[in-house]
Parts: C-alpha cells; structure tokens; sequence
C-alpha cells in the first residue's frame, strides 16, 4: 500500500523509521506538558483535604488516567511530531481536552461524573486518532499500532457510556477503560518484537524521551514545592518551629530531586520494548509519590497545633521510600558501562537500605515532633548522598560537568 500525502504546510505524521534517538525537545513539547500541573494541583488539593486511604487510592486511580494520557501524547510527538502546522494543531486540542479534565476534577470529587467522563472520553478520542493516523498515512505501521487502536476505541466506549450511568457503575466502567489503556502496550508486546526483528530494527526509548520523564518529574515535583508553601502559608502559627519544619521540607524534596537526578537524570534505557514497557510502569508509582509528598507536606505545615498528624506522616514516609524503590527499579533497564556497573550496584544496595530506614523512621513518627521526623527522614537521605558520593570519588566516576 502506498503513503497518503497532505498539503505541506499541513504535514503527517514522522514516519516510524525517522525516528531520533538523540532529538532535542521542542518548546511545544514544554508547553503541552504545563496543562498537566494544573490537573494534579487539582488531585493534591483533594489529597490534602481528605487524608486517608479511600482518598489516596481514588486519586492515585485519576492520577494513573492523567499519566496515561501524557505519556501517549509524549511518545507520539517523540515518534511522529514534526515542526507542521497538524502537530501544532493537535497538541492544542490535546491541551484543550486536559484542561477540561482538570476543571471537572472537583465535580467527580463531588460525586458528578459526566462531566469528567465526557471531558476525558475526548482525550481518549484524540489519542486514538493520533495513533490510528499513524497508520493511515504509513500503512506499515499498522502491523505496530492495531493493539493500540483496539484497546484505546474500546476505552473510549466505555468513557462515552460511563456518563449516562450511575456513579458507581462510571468507577467500574472507568477502571476497565484504565486497565484496557495500560494493557494494551503489554498485548503489543510479543507482535512488535516479531515486526522490528523483522524490519532488522530495536525499538528503545530515546533520550529526548528520558528527559522528557525528567521534566515531568520536575513538574511533579513541583507540585511538592506549592504543597509546602501552601502548608505553611495557611497556617495560624507561624512559630519557630514551623519555620525549622518548613525549611526541612523543602531539604526533603531537594534531596529526593538529588537522588533521582543522580540515578537517572543522565541515564539511557536499555533497547527493548519489554525494557520501554517496564520504564513506563516505573515512572508511575514515583511520579504518583512525589505528588503524595506536595499534599502530605501541606497537611503537616499547615496547623502547627494538631498532633501527631499520623496518616500524612505515613503517606509522606512511605511516599519517600516508593520513590527510592522506584529509582532502584528504573535504574535497572538503564544503560551502564564497565566501570559504572560496579559502583551503580553499591549505590543501588545503598538506597534499597535508605528506602528500608525511612520506613522504620515512618513506624516511629507518631512519638516525636514534626521538625524531628523531617530532619531523620532528612538526615537518611543526605546520608545516602554522602556515601553515594564516596562510591563515585572512589571509582573515580564523579565528573563536574
């Protein structure tokens, strides 16, 4: 079958095998990732008002909705964007459906959920077109996107039915279009490998990708950093105390961006599309933590004259040691040389047993006050560091650059 061409000024979709493993992130990449930080404002607003485990796990089960829909946006303009008029024109009405979906956020709080399902039934629409065009201008692409188009068209039917149903059975028809959406990379899988065998081709994630993991993740992290200063600007007693808190939160979170730029920052994935595949399942859990931490921090900040503030100590402590053991995990498919498989092996060791230590600190949290949890949780991390550290100096690994 021979490509369908369109107007140049309008363009198609880059095709599969112009793909760049060292391409530079274009501004408009940075600027449909922007959307996404009001969306999860919206879920850690929640977060911080309702601090508990029925809470946590609806908006973890959102929060999985709006990481699906950024990463498919992400790794199609990774594959096929180009500099046309058509990726301009679709990333908008991309931005457009994701900023519906955070405006109805708090009506699905409420227990209103059409608007929601409509708002995101549309984002699922537009993903879908944009995998299913893929094919239709370069019909060997087919034989790689068809899992896609059938498990994304069944979740959007699901979306579209879900607002005229009753609210209980919107949640079970959405966790079914959750799990159509996650799983359709997995049923791809096998008949993938078998077509880039073919081609004579690997399939990898490229470093404009893992950087584009990275920034989210500032983004994400981001939303720590306002948790913090909300917590503290709310609150009525602004006595030493909370300002020796605020300042070890905000040593928390840098230490958390420390440890993680330092694993994987600078990394490049393992080729393999199991290894993609378990990159993307990685990044869920951690991104999810540091959002768990903005809300857990503004809970704590925020009334100096609760005690002991127990569940959002223990959603902060066990947010920071998924995020260690999230690292951990990803720092596995990615690529390193001789010399920094031995050290990275120590450092890994170093922050499983960091991870272990946070939990321990979490179980003890409820018998000491706020500034001393944040400063062992702080103390445990900056320890890491320090002897991480050592680990590079000593195989002579730590570069200024």
């Amino acid at each position: 079958m021979s490509e369908r061409k369109a107007p140049v000024w309008w363009g198609i979709p880059k095709r599969f095998s112009e793909r760049g493993k060292d391409r530079k992130i274009s501004w408009l990449e940075l600027f449909y990732d922007l959307v996404y930080a009001g969306a999860i404002s919206q879920l850690t607003e929640h977060l911080a008002r309702h601090t508990d485990l029925h809470a946590l796990c609806y908006v973890f089960f959102l929060f999985a909705f709006l990481f699906w829909s950024w990463l498919n946006g992400s790794l199609y303009h990774d594959l096929h964007g180009n500099a046309g008029v058509r990726s301009r024109i679709t990333t908008l009405w991309q931005m457009m459906a994701v900023a519906a979906v955070a405006v109805t956020l708090p009506e699905v709080f409420a227990g209103h959920h059409a608007g929601f399902a409509i708002s995101f039934a549309v984002v699922q629409m537009l993903i879908t077109y944009l995998w299913w065009s893929t094919g239709y201008y370069e019909p060997s692409h087919k034989m790689l996107n068809r899992w896609y188009i059938f498990n994304y068209s069944i979740s959007f039917i699901l979306l579209v039915v879900s607002a005229f149903t009753t609210y209980h059975t919107a949640l079970i028809l959405w966790v079914l279009a959750l799990l159509s959406n996650l799983s359709a990379g997995i049923l791809s899988s096998r008949s993938t490998q078998r077509e880039m065998l073919k081609r004579g081709e690997s399939f990898s994630a490229s470093s404009s990708m893992i950087e584009r993991f990275g920034l989210f993740t500032i983004i994400v992290l981001g939303e720590a950093i306002l948790g913090i200063i909300h917590g503290i600007g709310a609150c009525t007693d602004t006595s030493f105390i909370i300002w020796v808190s605020f300042v070890l939160s905000i040593l928390v979170a840098f230490l958390l961006w420390w440890v993680y730029f330092d694993l994987l920052g600078e990394s490049h994935a393992k080729p393999g599309y199991f290894n993609f595949i378990f990159l993307t399942f990685g990044y869920l859990p951690l991104l999810f933590s540091f959002a768990v931490i903005g809300a857990a921090m503004r809970v704590m900040l925020s009334d100096s004259s609760a005690s002991p503030h127990g569940i959002a100590r223990k959603m902060l402590g066990i947010a920071v040691a998924v995020i260690l053991l999230s690292t951990v995990s990803i720092s596995r498919i990615m690529e390193q040389d001789k010399a920094e498989e031995k050290a990275i092996g120590k450092i890994l060791r170093l922050v499983l047993f960091t991870s272990a230590w946070v939990l321990v600190v979490t179980a003890i949290s409820g018998y000491v006050s706020l500034p001393v949890y944040l400063g062992l949780i702080a103390a445990t991390l900056l320890g890491a560091i320090a002897l991480s550290f050592r680990v590079w100096l000593g195989y002579g690994l730590f570069s200024e650059e």
